[in-house]
């Protein structure tokens, strides 16, 4: 009986250190979400990372200043999960597609991948504005009358659907949004979903 208990009490001290470390993994993975979100939401503020934010040194190129943000972020993530190459490789992953959506100056320009996992994003496609703006020119490309080529072609009851809701959910609360500001907000609503998507063994 006493070995047993001990044995016990040896599994139960066992899970509870295996608890204790994969909660403070998933409390430094979401410090370092919070330096992910950082650099998103600079997209209003920079004018699509086009500009440096009101506060900082105006001497600093945009280019560079993002470049030391997401250095910084690669920096952490090498001090805090070194020796851990499964989490090491998963906030990698997140990083390298959150630098390539900065660094494409596009909207909504961001990993096929991110797109899977929130489609809601794929509303800011330009098809969406051709189908408004140029409806004949978007018709030719969808038929494949022309050399043009579209990420997506979507759907008219879609667009309509998430656009209206949008406009509603604004003018209800007042929230005086901008079009930057609306798309920012789907950005970092990606962000968190892929997250959930990567991390949802720890969550």
């Amino acid at each position: 009986m006493e070995f047993t208990k001990r044995v016990n009490d040896k599994e139960m001290g066992n899970s509870r250190v295996l608890e204790w470390e994969k909660t403070c993994t998933l409390c430094t993975g979401l410090f370092l979400y919070g330096m992910l979100w950082d650099v998103l939401a600079l997209y209003e503020k920079t004018e699509c990372f086009n500009k440096m934010p009101e506060g900082e040194k105006q001497q600093v190129d945009i280019w560079d200043y993002l470049t030391d943000k997401l250095l910084e972020i690669r920096k952490t993530i090498d001090m805090l999960f070194l020796g851990d190459k499964d989490m090491q490789a998963k906030l990698i992953r997140i990083t390298d597609e959150t630098e390539e959506f900065v660094r494409a100056y596009e909207k909504p320009g961001v990993v096929t991948r991110w797109k899977r996992i929130n489609p809601r994003i794929l509303f800011f496609e330009c098809a969406f504005d051709l189908m408004e703006t140029c409806p004949d020119m978007y018709r030719q490309i969808s038929w494949g009358l022309t050399d043009l080529k579209l990420d997506c072609y979507p759907d008219e009851s879609l667009i309509k659907r998430y656009f209206e809701d949008e406009k509603k959910k604004i003018e209800d609360r007042n929230l005086r949004y901008s079009e930057d500001r609306i798309f920012q907000n789907e950005l970092l609503r990606t962000l968190k979903r892929v997250f959930e998507f990567d991390f949802k063994d720890y969550l």
